[in-house]
């Protein structure tokens, strides 16, 4: 009996990462929005006769058509195959130019990916704020996040997926028992903010801008925004980020079980 076709399809994906196979072929690491991550063969791609190789870079927006993978002893049916691409729209030249801003932009992909595994309904709207995102790394001059450092972009965002994926750290009230904040001891693995009834061993006391900033972060609004780059700006500025980027990657760590090697390195 002749073997059913398999039901390919097109979608919109971010690329996060790329390995080489072989001499030509490539193993793409996309972020869709209607399918989640989805891990994918592009044959012959690194050829120089290539029809669509180079648009499979990162930082680049792409409409794919996509094979599901046949490999029936895995949930997602094991690797696909991309016979097609077409760009959308590309950040790489904005942030593969400075340094700082490419290491922020590889972080947001990795977080992205790490929210996304295994919750395909929230794909959508990860992948619309990693969009946002991206355009507000490569045009960090103007526009919404204007003067905001590439790492202070990474974890406003990464706030934001956190969210999405009901991991988001509790930044005023307490994390365990829900007591009025704010409260001065934040714990990763207690969900972040902590009163002094639940406060566990090993609790931090940060300083209380520290986690003002990820509030404001958090909630994104402009003038919210504009109190971050004040606290950046004063005398303490780079200690107060500093720390609020630590308790944030503690956060983040905790509730993916992962190093986040990316994101650490910021």
């Amino acid at each position: 009996m002749p073997r059913s076709p398999r039901p390919q399809y097109r979608d919109e994906g971010f690329v996060v990462r790329t390995h080489r196979l072989g001499e030509a072929d490539l193993i793409v690491v996309l972020l869709t929005r209607e399918h989640g991550v989805v891990r994918a063969v592009a044959k012959g791609v690194r050829r120089s006769k290539s029809r669509f190789g180079a648009r499979l870079d990162r930082f680049c927006r792409v409409n794919v058509q996509i094979y599901p993978g046949r490999n029936r002893s895995k949930p997602d049916g094991g690797l696909a195959n991309v016979t097609d691409a077409v760009t959308v729209h590309t950040f790489a030249p904005q942030i593969s130019s400075d340094v700082d801003r490419y290491y922020a932009g590889v972080a947001m992909l990795e977080i992205a990916e790490l929210t996304v595994q295994g919750a395909v309904e929230e794909a959508g709207h990860v992948f619309d704020g990693l969009d946002q995102a991206l355009a507000a790394l490569a045009h960090r001059a103007a526009g919404e996040g204007a003067g905001l450092s590439p790492r202070t972009l990474a974890d406003r965002f990464v706030l934001q997926a956190l969210g999405m994926a009901g991991w988001a750290p509790s930044l005023v009230d307490c994390a365990q028992c829900g007591r009025t904040g704010p409260h001065s001891a934040f714990h990763p693995l207690a969900g972040g903010a902590v009163c002094t009834s639940c406060r566990p061993p090993g609790a931090f006391t940060p300083p209380a801008q520290a986690v003002r900033v990820l509030w404001l972060l958090s909630r994104g609004r402009p003038g919210d925004l504009a109190a971050v780059l004040d606290v950046a700006g004063g005398i303490d500025g780079p200690r107060v980020m500093e720390t609020a980027h630590e308790l944030l990657l503690a956060h983040v760590r905790n509730q993916t079980e992962a190093p986040c090697r990316a994101y650490a390195a910021l």
